[in-house]
C-alpha cells in the first residue's frame, strides 16, 4: 500500500468516527424538530458555487451506493446526505434573498434555553467548544489562520502563549487573504482600529498582530504573482468565472501576497501571506490560504506542522488542513485554538451550529479526495 493510500485511508477512518458519531446524529435531530428560522432560506446544499467531480455526480444520480462498493463510498454517502439535512437547518449565513453573509452578519433563531444548552453540549462533544493541547513539543513550522475583527490578534497572541510556554513554534506564517473590511451593519473599524490602524483587509490585520504580539517588524509587501499593483486583474491567476464574467472580481482577491517577518534582533522568523481566491467572486477562504502556503513554504513529507485558530473553527480548519496539506504532502498537522473565554467569536447556538456545518462540508470535501485515492476515481 502506498504512503497516499495509507494516508487516505487514515482520513476515511478519522471522518467515519465524527460523521457517525451519536453526538451529531443528535444534534441533526434536534435541530430538525426545532424547524428552520423564519429568515433563513432553504437554499442549495452545496456552498456557494462549488462543483463536484463527474464521477460523484453520476454516483449521487444512481440514488444510492450499491452494497458492494467500497465502505469509503458507502460513509461518502452517508455524509452527503447529512450535509443535505444540515445545509437547511444550520445555514444561518444564508438568509431570504441573501447568497452569501460574513459570520458576523449571520441570523438568529428562536431556540429555548434548554435547546441552546443541548446544542453547546453536543458541539462540545464534537470538538467546537473546549482546546485542547498541542500534541507535540516542538514544530517545524506554525500557521496563524487570519479573519475579521480581533481574530487576527488574539489567535497571534495565543500562537505567542504557546511559545512562551516552552512550545517551539519554528517558522511563523501568518495565513490571511485580501478580504475587505466590514463596514456595514457591524463594522470592523472601530474594534481594528486598535492593533491595526490604517490596515483595510485581513492580510493588513495580520501583519500588525504578528508586529504586536511577537515584536516583529515586516518588510515591504511582495506580490507573489509578480504584478506591480492589485488594481487589475492578475493576467496569472486562472480560475472559473461565472459567464466568463470578471466585473463582480474584486482585482483584489486575483493576488498573491507575502511579507517577510524578523525578529527584534533581525532573524528571519516567517512571512505573513494572503491567498487568491478559486471560487470568485468570493473572497479566498481556509483552503485557498492553505494551498497558497504549501507552495511558498513547500514543506517535506513528515513534518509537524501546528495550526492556531479559533476553537469553534478548529474542526473544519483542521479537515482543510488534512485535504491540502497531510493527504497530499504527508504533513503531520495539529491544530489547537482557544476558547470562548478569550472573547473572540460568540459562543451562540446559531455560530456553534452554523460552524458544525462548515465542519461537515470540509469533511465531504476531504473524503472526496481520499475516496478518489481509495478507490482510484
Amino acid at each position: 500500500m502506498s504512503d497516499k493510500v495509507s494516508r487516505a485511508r487514515n482520513v476515511v477512518d478519522e471522518i467515519e468516527s465524527w460523521v457517525d458519531s451519536e453526538a451529531l446524529a443528535t444534534l441533526l435531530a434536534l435541530i430538525h424538530a426545532e424547524g428552520q428560522p423564519d429568515d433563513v432560506d432553504d437554499s442549495p446544499w452545496l456552498h456557494l458555487n462549488e462543483q463536484l467531480p463527474e464521477w460523484l455526480l453520476e454516483l449521487l444520480a444512481e440514488g444510492s451506493v450499491p452494497a458492494d462498493q467500497d465502505p469509503s463510498l458507502q460513509l461518502l454517502n452517508r455524509l452527503i446526505n447529512l450535509e443535505k439535512r444540515a445545509a437547511d437547518d444550520f445555514n444561518f449565513r444564508g438568509r431570504a434573498g441573501q447568497v452569501y453573509k460574513e459570520r458576523s452578519e449571520a441570523a438568529t433563531a428562536d431556540f429555548d434555553p434548554d435547546t441552546r444548552a443541548r446544542v453547546l453540549d453536543l458541539t462540545t462533544q464534537l470538538g467546537l467548544v473546549e482546546p485542547t493541547p498541542p500534541k507535540h513539543q516542538a514544530y517545524d513550522m506554525t500557521l496563524v489562520l487570519g479573519g475579521g475583527f480581533n481574530s487576527p490578534l488574539l489567535r497571534s497572541k495565543y500562537a505567542a502563549s504557546l511559545e512562551a510556554r516552552g512550545i517551539d513554534l519554528g517558522e511563523l506564517y501568518f495565513l490571511g487573504s485580501p478580504r475587505f473590511l466590514i463596514t456595514g451593519d457591524t463594522p470592523e473599524e472601530p474594534v481594528t482600529s486598535l492593533y491595526a490602524p490604517g490596515a483595510t483587509d485581513e492580510f493588513g490585520l495580520l501583519q500588525a498582530a504578528a508586529e504586536s504580539e511577537f515584536g516583529f517588524s515586516s518588510a515591504p509587501v511582495d506580490l507573489l504573482c509578480g504584478c506591480s499593483s492589485t488594481s487589475a486583474i492578475c493576467p496569472r491567476w486562472r480560475h472559473d468565472v461565472v459567464d466568463g464574467n470578471t466585473a463582480d472580481v474584486p482585482p483584489e482577491y486575483t493576488h498573491e501576497r507575502s511579507a517577510e517577518l524578523a525578529s527584534a534582533d533581525g532573524r528571519h522568523r516567517g512571512s505573513v501571506i494572503s491567498a487568491s481566491t478559486s471560487r470568485p467572486p468570493y473572497r479566498p477562504d481556509t483552503s485557498d490560504t492553505y494551498a497558497l502556503w504549501a507552495k511558498y513554504a513547500n514543506p517535506h513529507n513528515g513534518q509537524k506542522v501546528l495550526t492556531v485558530t479559533t476553537q469553534v473553527f478548529v474542526p473544519f480548519q483542521r479537515f482543510d488542513g488534512l485535504r491540502r496539506l497531510y493527504l497530499t504532502r504527508g504533513l503531520d498537522l495539529d491544530a489547537v485554538g482557544f476558547g470562548a473565554e478569550w472573547g473572540d467569536r460568540p459562543q451562540t447556538a446559531e455560530y456553534l451550529l452554523q460552524e458544525t456545518l462548515s465542519a461537515i462540508r470540509s469533511a465531504r470535501r476531504l473524503l472526496v479526495d481520499a475516496v478518489e485515492v481509495v478507490v482510484g476515481g
